[in-house]
């Protein structure tokens, strides 16, 4: 193996990439030796000379260097298995009532820039920079040898892969890909089309969300899902026998949710249209709730973002809170890292007050255990929700 090239590190930045930070930017970089191509694995050091790790190197990206271990160890196809058994110990016993999990979480699980959900006999993978676009061979090999999936397909389809300088890819990998994926989810078996879903196909995340959000809904209680895309929460909620209603801009995600509806036994309303249109109406309606879900997609993918994101939060979580019987339920949830939950609470605040009612925080939740937070990686925590009970 030959020698790798060398990035020196800013001497401000030392203490926090040797802290294990994987994240080295633009102004961090003190030297880079000529000629390295984009995605290379480098030798980290100081200014000096002291080893500092190894990481991926890309001189034109907006993050250029990604670390991968503070150790001198090659970075192989034995690397990329040892840190997939690793990801696999830390969810042994955690993840149980479903076969859908999240293999791996990018940095969370040392693999910065791989996110890897599986579905059954199905592998989702999503591959985001250039390190691991270069690795691409050994990563996906290490991935079928470890998950045993018939199938596979990738969703590199995201923002970020322009930054890196990348093309766009979507499509099968290996095995037979069927038009539908199907996985179950306690009592419930749902599906997404692979190639058309969001991201890397269902949002898994919220797992521990839709558990807690069914237990608080009885037979014949009415259950509002905002920004439902294809109705986790509505389809548990269904199944625990409340009334439950949909409410998204998306046709063909509502169209999957009534489909998974039928398949299930089960009804569930739908309402197409803009999230705070709809809450208007069905509060000009006089609808009323016993549990309300406003989970809305990413509303803050920068820190000026939040302002923003906040006065929506605020006015999505008034009309749900007028339509909210009293002792009734109201989760709010956020996938954004920049939103905290001090955000989330002091929106829910102001429309409290709007709203002329007063709620107690019951519960503050966080993403499940397969979409680990590590403590040296702050960007690993997203998933952040808050439960009110209307006084």
């Amino acid at each position: 193996m030959k020698k790798a090239a060398t990035v020196t590190i800013q001497p401000q930045a030392v203490r926090r990439i040797a802290g294990r930070y994987p994240f080295g930017h633009s102004g961090d970089i003190l030297d880079a030796d000529p000629g390295i191509q984009p995605g290379e694995v480098v030798d980290v050091k100081a200014q000096g000379g002291a080893f500092l790790g190894r990481g991926y190197f890309n001189p034109q990206g907006a993050t250029p260097l990604r670390m991968l271990t503070w150790q001198k160890e090659d970075v192989d196809l034995a690397f990329y298995r040892a840190r997939l058994k690793a990801a696999r110990a830390r969810r042994e016993g955690r993840i149980t009532g479903t076969n859908a999990v999240r293999v791996l979480h990018a940095e969370a699980d040392g693999m910065p820039g791989v996110v890897a959900d599986q579905f059954g006999e199905v592998l989702s993978v999503q591959l985001r920079n250039a390190g691991v676009e270069r690795h691409r061979d050994l990563i996906l090999r290490a991935l079928r040898e470890d998950t045993g999936a018939t199938s596979a397909f990738e969703r590199s389809d995201t923002g970020e892969r322009r930054k890196e300088g990348l093309d766009l890819i979507s499509g099968a990998l290996w095995g037979d890909l069927p038009a539908r994926v199907e996985f179950h989810e306690d009592d419930l078996t749902l599906h997404f089309s692979p190639l058309d879903a969001q991201k890397t196909g269902f949002f898994l995340d919220q797992r521990d969300n839709r558990r807690l959000m069914r237990t608080l809904v009885q037979p014949g209680q009415g259950f509002l899902d905002v920004y439902s895309y294809t109705g986790g929460f509505s389809l548990h909620a269904a199944r625990a026998g409340a009334k439950a209603v949909a409410v998204d801009k998306d046709q063909v995600a509502l169209a999957a949710l009534e489909q998974a509806a039928r398949g299930n036994g089960l009804q569930v309303g739908v309402r197409w249209g803009d999230a705070l249109d709809q809450l208007k109406n069905l509060e000009k309606e006089k609808r009323s709730f016993h549990a309300v879900v406003l989970d809305p997609p990413t509303l803050a993918k920068r820190r000026d973002d939040i302002p923003k994101a906040k006065r929506i939060f605020t006015e999505g979580a008034a009309h749900a809170l007028r339509m909210l019987a009293p002792g009734g339920h109201l989760l709010i949830s956020t996938c954004a890292h920049y939103i905290r939950v001090d955000d989330l609470l002091d929106a829910a605040r102001v429309a409290a007050a709007e709203a002329g009612t007063d709620a107690e925080v019951t519960a503050v939740t966080y993403q499940p255990a397969d979409h680990p937070h590590l403590l040296s990686v702050p960007e690993s925590l997203y998933l952040k929700s808050i439960l009110l009970r209307k006084a």
